[in-house]
């Protein structure tokens, strides 16, 4: 994909998740969501066996990928086992290890992946409470 297309799936990405507060400490932050997205369009053009369009593929990545992943990323003894880090950068570490273990478990959650991140790599009590939930 050229640069120009993905700067503006980057920008378009920015203002539609405005008031979902991601923040990232690299600046291509959302390049790599952008291209988070055109995975998973890739992969549900492939499921559908259709062409799906980028609004409709933000529409799905959201719904089923991101709204789950926040949702446990925002949980107290998530954020305790990485009190310093950005939310975006969370994000796609867990979204990242999610995919990893999906090829092991097919039917892992969300929830599951982010108790699985946590509990390798977290620090604290969030580490400890991972560990316990999992």
């Amino acid at each position: 994909m050229n640069t120009v297309a993905q700067l503006d799936k980057a920008r378009s990405l920015s203002t539609m998740l405005a008031s979902a507060n991601l923040d990232f400490s690299r600046p291509n932050g959302w390049d790599q969501l952008a291209d988070h997205v055109e995975k998973h369009k890739y992969w549900l053009g492939q499921s559908l066996d259709m062409r799906v369009t980028w609004e409709d593929a933000v529409f799905s990545w959201y719904e089923n990928i991101m709204v789950p992943l926040k949702r446990v990323v925002d949980s107290w003894e998530f954020r305790s086992a990485f009190p310093r880090q950005a939310v975006g950068d969370l994000y796609l570490a867990v979204s990242d290890h999610w995919h990893y273990l999906k090829q092991h478990q097919p039917n892992a959650s969300a929830e599951v992946a982010a108790r699985s991140f946590a509990s390798h790599y977290g620090h604290g009590i969030g580490r400890w409470f991972s560990r316990f939930l999992l």
